[in-house]
């Protein structure tokens, strides 16, 4: 499967389309996948009582919905920090072309790994229940059709890829020069390309669809499920493959100097953005923004502190860095956070829970909090080391540990 996001990449516009859209719009699988599997365990519990299920099928259930969470969380993390790290070498100029590609590889693999674990957990999921528990269940059951409106996320964020790569038409004309024949090519791909973008994010809308009809039927063969999501992966990678051809084929009309040219007015386009996000706290104190712990703060402050351009490069990676491990550490933490809520919940039924079951997992929760405040520690001072003695000078102490964004 291919990771959605990539494709607003291509253009940078991540930013302002996270904050123009709702707030549970979701660019990763695993969210959807969660509350699917979710939503399956809270009908069995619903119905426990009439479906007459054992302590051991409950204790089962539970398990197999907090190894799923549990790993589905470190899988996202892995994803959103290989986002992140994209976004913020654009944010700077310091972003390659080829990275897209190669993160939209990775990235299909990682969404793989996450299917096939949804649909394993799925399976074994109806296999706690027995024979005559599934019969009744289904009884119960009448799944309803779906008819929500479409978000189109596929399709705007091919129109928006798209509108980047028609910048070379619509917003460099002038500056490269182009001839009009090349102008009339361009417009002619842009414009067939504009076609299959409709085209194929509404065959994704209504793939996913008929793929979230079909988890939730009782009788619902998982190879059936896996095919039908994999197609829906497969039209995914078909729309942002037109994408990077389309970026190819215009890139093709264009001569060895406009090329060079082009690449210029990109880099320039970067860095005026990036400087944009700088100004808006050019004035701010550290005490004043008090989520800028290190990182941001230093990049937002780089013409203020003088930062040269090798500074700028490794205060990103260092922040990519630092901010991949966080966010592992972090989808521990949810998973530690987890399996103590599961022996609390213990403690209201028949069985109890020792105290000191309940010990190991508390410690277990306050060590990883430990590793993440550590973390975010060493990598404050690691940033503090990129500068000069006299840049060094010019900044005070954090005065939080909480990230900065």
């Amino acid at each position: 499967m291919k990771q959605l996001m990539l494709a607003v990449l291509m253009v940078g516009f991540m930013a302002s389309l996270v904050s123009a859209q709702p707030q549970d719009m979701e660019f990763t699988p695993g969210p959807r996948m969660i509350r699917a599997i979710e939503q399956i365990a809270g009908s069995y519990a619903h119905l426990g009582h009439s479906l007459g299920l054992t302590t051991q099928q409950k204790e089962a259930i539970t398990g197999l919905v907090q190894r799923l969470k549990t790993e589905m969380w470190m899988k996202e993390a892995v994803l959103v920090g290989m986002f992140q790290e994209l976004e913020e070498k654009r944010r700077h100029g310091l972003l390659q072309d080829s990275e897209y590609r190669v993160a939209n590889t990775l990235t299909g693999g990682i969404e793989t790994d996450e299917l096939n674990l949804f649909i394993e957990t799925l399976a074994n999921l109806r296999g706690v229940l027995t024979a005559d528990q599934q019969a009744k269940l289904r009884a119960s059951s009448h799944p309803t059709m779906t008819f929500r409106l479409s978000q189109g996320f596929n399709t705007k964020i091919g129109l928006m890829s798209l509108e980047g790569i028609g910048r070379v038409y619509n917003g460099y004309r002038d500056e490269l020069r182009l001839t009009e024949a090349q102008a009339q090519s361009i417009h002619s791909l842009l414009e067939t390309a504009r076609g299959e973008v409709l085209r194929f994010g509404t065959e994704i809308d209504l793939s996913r669809v008929e793929a979230d009809e079909l988890v939730m039927r009782l009788d619902m063969d998982p190879e059936v499920l896996r095919a039908k999501m994999q197609k829906t992966g497969e039209t995914e990678g078909v729309l942002f493959n037109k994408l990077f051809a389309v970026s190819d084929q215009i890139d093709a009309q264009l001569t060895e100097e406009q090329r060079k040219k082009l690449a210029e007015l990109k880099q320039n386009s970067q860095r005026q953005a990036a400087g944009k996000g700088q100004s808006g706290h050019a004035g701010a104190s550290h005490e004043e923004r008090p989520g800028a712990v290190g990182f941001d703060y230093f990049l937002d402050q780089a013409g203020r502190l003088g930062l040269a351009h090798e500074q700028i490069t490794a205060l990103v990676a260092a922040k990519n860095e630092t901010r991949k491990a966080v966010l592992i550490e972090q989808a521990k933490l949810k998973g530690a956070e987890l399996k103590l809520l599961g022996l609390l919940r213990y403690q209201d039924s028949e069985t109890s829970v020792p105290e000191d079951k309940i010990a190991t997992a508390v410690q277990g929760l306050e060590e990883v909090r430990s590793r993440i405040t550590r973390v975010k520690a060493l990598g404050y001072l690691k940033a503090r080391a990129i500068l000069t003695r006299e840049q060094q000078q010019r900044v005070h102490p954090p005065q939080t540990l909480e990230d900065a964004r």
